[in-house]
């Protein structure tokens, strides 16, 4: 009896080895296939188109699964040239053009003018005026409304002194649908246009595919998309203030969020060795030199484009002060020298 019932417990010891030996066999080529289709899996294509809107340069690269990258990008250029339409206050017969042009009177304006507007209005408040709509007015003074250097100039005190009493984003009032311009202000949104173009463009393409990947660039303002390949983050330069376009003088990881730089070395012009550039004091009617320039990164795309203007505007004084009210990381840039919040930490290589 006992040699019958160890003969059969090694038959049944034999048959749990090989189906363990097959379990395993099996597992290791099923780990070898993911491994194989992981290594020779093509990533995305890009589709990257380039083009200009709101006086600047823009560059959109998108991937999607769905197969119609370049269909969606081509909708996102045609987005850029209503969006233009409707916040270029130097084009005759935009919707800012004839709010600007108003005489006071209540004007009835679309919900996404309205937005921005609003938006614009709370951030000055929230930076004690430092970021203003209304230097319209400073702006086509100072000749930094057209694209032609040649128009760049200083103008006089006086004509300074004439224009600073049209300045004020008190003089923008709201009434549900409706906006009036008083005191002859004038409001250039330059300073979250772009951030809010970006924003527009990134969410469109979001809806077209939530796994889409890409970015989207309108003059160094930058919204994320989706990360690189899907899964690694974009490195971003932060332009060199004394180097060319191209000259990085650090960089960020990015794998979502919005990213803006304002600085003096866009449009700007020198006078007695002194730098005059276009972010301009709503207060004094002049450019400030405490930075030669200032990133912002956060979850909106206009917070981060106002945020920088402000901080052009006010120097060092408030900063972390707005950046932990707001939850902005920034990095600020002069004569070399870079300073930046903890939250900077966290893109920073």
């Amino acid at each position: 009896m006992y040699k019958l019932w160890s003969s059969h417990s090694d038959k049944k010891m034999n048959f749990l080895s090989i189906r363990s030996i097959l379990i395993s066999v099996t597992l290791i080529l099923i780990i070898m296939v993911v491994i194989f289709v992981a290594l020779t899996r093509k990533p995305s294509q890009y589709y990257v188109q380039y083009g200009t809107a709101l006086g600047t340069n823009v560059k959109i690269s998108y991937a999607t699964s769905k197969g119609n990258a370049k269909e969606v990008v081509a909708q996102m250029f045609e987005i850029l040239d209503k969006v233009n339409e409707t916040f270029n206050p130097w084009l005759a017969g935009s919707a800012l053009y004839n709010l600007n042009h108003s005489d006071g009177k209540w004007i009835q304006v679309s919900p996404q003018l309205m937005d921005v507007l609003r938006y614009a209005i709370k951030i000055s408040q929230d930076t004690n005026g430092s970021f203003d709509p209304t230097i319209g007015r400073l702006i086509d003074l100072w000749g930094f409304n057209s694209s032609d250097s040649k128009k760049w100039h200083l103008p006089s005190p006086s004509e300074i002194a004439n224009v600073l009493p049209h300045v004020g984003y008190q003089n923008v009032q709201f009434d549900g649908d409706k906006v009036r311009v008083l005191n002859g202000a004038w409001i250039d949104l330059g300073g979250i246009a772009k951030g809010y173009a970006v924003e527009l463009l990134v969410k469109f393409a979001k809806e077209n595919d939530p796994n889409s990947t890409g970015y989207v660039d309108i003059g160094g303002d930058i919204g994320i998309i989706g990360p690189k390949y899907g899964n690694q983050p974009w490195k971003i330069g932060i332009r060199n203030p004394d180097g060319g376009p191209n000259d990085a003088i650090t960089y960020v990881d990015l794998y979502n969020g919005y990213i803006a730089t304002s600085g003096d070395y866009e449009r700007y012009i020198i006078v007695g060795g002194k730098r005059y550039y276009h972010i301009l004091n709503p207060k004094t009617g002049y450019s400030q030199n405490y930075f030669q320039s200032v990133t912002s990164i956060s979850d909106n795309g206009m917070l981060s484009d106002a945020f920088s203007t402000a901080a052009m505007v006010s120097g060092p004084n408030h900063l972390n002060q707005w950046a932990a009210e707001m939850g902005v990381a920034y990095l600020t840039i002069n004569n070399g020298q870079m300073q930046s919040n903890e939250l900077w930490n966290e893109y920073a290589q």
